[in-house]
């Protein structure tokens, strides 16, 4: 009898589980992790929205592969270690299978690794890092943005047709400033140039108070500054550097550095009219795809997309075309579509070469004008675009 009861009792307790089946997830889900709080947050939350803006548009076409597509974002706060645990948790918890991200070179060079053990591709619309190429992993990770070599060349040309002699770099201590730095001197060594970097620096952007190192840029007598800033700290370089009468002297921009964000405070954007000669960035409004998607954009979120809006847009679009092209939701069918896609985005065509960067693309030189009509009184101007393969 008491076997007998045993023998039920096992029986009770396997129905459940002979009834359970995993169940089949109802929506595609594609990851991001970007940095939408600090330094960053103001360019991150427009990335953010152009990536919404492209999933609303793919769901309003039907979704993929007969399901809505599902947006989950992760914020790094611009904190590379919080960008590899952010990496872990859309695959590990969340269940994505391709990720656009990181935002920054930082999070891409940490999380890049693991996301690849995973076989999940990431696809970056802002991190430039060059080194991000060299990787062991670099099969795994795309970019729809250029890389900042290719950047660091414009900017040496402006160095070169200007016949500047005498160059004084200030750049945030990370990654991104490194590189930008390195590689214009490393350019403009190469070509010939036979100038002097009279001062390098680079500082902490949690300082918040950058006289000293201001300082000591006026104190080398450049002729030439070239800033690799984000939007707060920019201010705050700008500013000091205004106070201590340095806008006399031309400026180098980059990508970093551009957009509204720096015009929040009256003296910085006063600054950039006066000081910078040119800035560099990734150009958009090229096309009618970018004018459509610029018009989307701003009648959804009330404003003009601004830098990397539109590489983001693009990002989450190969995205899609990679999965509908593999035909299931599984990471290493969705890298290998993704290598093989070729789009006419809002930034422009996009394909990828044998490293699985953009094959090409445009820069922009950008220059601060006063405008009346713009909220803070300012507003980025094209000077002309520079056309990459």
């Amino acid at each position: 009898m008491r076997k007998k009861l045993l023998l039920i009792m096992a029986l009770l307790l396997m129905v459940p589980l002979l009834a359970w089946t995993p169940a089949k997830a109802d929506t595609i889900k594609i990851g991001s992790l970007l940095t939408t709080t600090g330094d960053l947050g103001p360019m991150g939350n427009r990335m953010a929205n152009a990536a919404r803006l492209a999933i609303e548009e793919i769901n309003a076409q039907g979704g993929l592969l007969g399901k809505n597509v599902e947006f989950i974002l992760e914020n790094d706060n611009c904190e590379p270690a919080k960008g590899l645990e952010r990496i872990k948790k859309l695959i590990d918890i969340n269940g994505v299978k391709v990720i656009v991200g990181a935002m920054i070179s930082g999070s891409s060079f940490s999380g890049g690794p693991y996301a690849s053990r995973k076989n999940v591709a990431l696809i970056s619309p802002s991190a430039t890092a060059a080194k991000l190429s060299e990787q062991r992993w670099t099969k795994w990770f795309f970019r729809t943005c250029l890389r900042d070599d290719l950047q660091a060349k414009v900017l040496a040309d402006i160095v070169l047709d200007k016949g500047f002699s005498r160059l004084a770099t200030i750049v945030l201590d990370n990654t991104y400033g490194q590189g930008l730095e390195i590689g214009l001197v490393k350019i403009l060594k190469a070509q010939g140039w036979k100038g002097k970097h009279v001062a390098a620096v680079r500082y902490d952007q949690k300082k918040k108070d950058y006289l000293t190192q201001l300082q000591q840029i006026k104190d080398s007598k450049p002729d030439v500054i070239f800033a690799s800033t984000y939007a707060d700290d920019g201010i705050i370089v700008f500013k000091q550097a205004l106070d201590l009468g340095l806008d006399k002297i031309p400026w180098l921009g980059c990508d970093g550095n551009y957009g509204s964000g720096l015009f929040k405070e009256p003296k910085s954007a006063q600054f950039m009219e006066k000081a910078f000669l040119a800035g560099t960035r990734s150009a958009g409004g090229l096309t009618k795809a970018y004018d459509t998607f610029a018009r989307a954009y701003k009648d959804k979120f009330g404003e003009p997309p601004e830098v990397y809006c539109d590489t983001t847009y693009d990002a989450v679009w190969v995205v899609a075309e990679a999965i509908k092209k593999a035909g299931k939701y599984d990471g290493k069918a969705i890298r290998d579509a993704m290598e093989t896609i070729k789009l006419d985005g809002a930034s422009g065509p996009i394909s990828f070469n044998e490293t699985c960067d953009r094959a090409s693309g445009t820069f922009e030189l950008w220059k601060v004008a006063k405008d009346p009509t713009a909220k803070t009184g300012y507003r980025n101007v094209r000077i002309k675009l520079v056309t990459i393969h």
